[in-house]
């Protein structure tokens, strides 16, 4: 039979620290992201950004497509002007501005589709995020771990959802910490009752187990 006292359940702070030296002598790092981290959910992500991007393009496919049919009618009735005055070298001329406008159009829009692509890869990373994050913590839960929960980086959105998950979260922690003291305390009854042994090894293994479920 063990005769030394359980160790009290380790709660640490949303920082990391378990007590002892300041959080302001030991900042948390700042995060730093890297381009290859932007697709945290690429399922998600990824449809977003094409459909967006698909319909960007046919809208601007189609007021492309008018501005070039109003270009090309007035540049025909020019055309039929310039051929009476025997100017076919003019026609031919803005034939080809007509031409060179469709190139034009079609690589200002290849480029706003690029641009916009990756605008919505860097806004949809904030919001996959926390998506990410409040998951993975479920499934930590799934398993009865109940670990701190660290706060979102700058710049992350859905803060007002995050931090309803991180109160529930909490509160689950709390209880779980107060049981496991609970126990604890019942495990120093226990010993002083002779014949008890066998019973205070079960207990303070669950208890230690249950201590390992909070760090």
């Amino acid at each position: 039979m063990r005769n030394e006292p359980l160790p009290s359940a380790i709660v640490t702070n949303d920082s990391g620290n378990t007590g002892g030296a300041s959080p302001g002598n030991t900042p948390r790092p700042k995060y730093k992201r890297k381009l290859s981290n932007f697709l945290i959910d690429k399922k998600l992500q990824l449809r977003y950004v094409v459909v967006v991007v698909l319909i960007s393009a046919l809208i601007a496919g189609v007021l492309g497509y008018l501005i070039y049919q109003q270009e090309r009618q007035a540049s025909a009735a020019l055309d039929a002007g310039l051929e009476a005055y025997g100017l076919g070298e003019v026609a031919q001329d803005l034939a080809a501005k007509d031409s060179a406008l469709i190139y034009k159009m079609i690589a200002v829009g290849v480029g706003l589709a690029a641009i916009l692509a990756l605008f919505l890869v860097i806004m949809t990373h904030k919001v996959a995020g926390p998506l990410f994050k409040v998951s993975m913590y479920f499934d930590r839960m799934a398993v009865g771990r109940l670990s701190v929960v660290t706060p979102l980086r700058d710049g992350d959105m859905l803060r007002d959802f995050f931090d309803t998950f991180k109160h529930m979260h909490d509160a689950v922690r709390e209880r779980q910490t107060a049981d496991v003291g609970q126990m604890a305390s019942a495990i120093d009854g226990l010993r002083a009752q002779p014949g008890m042994a066998s019973a205070i090894a079960t207990f303070e293994q669950h208890v230690a187990e249950r201590q390992k479920l909070l760090n």
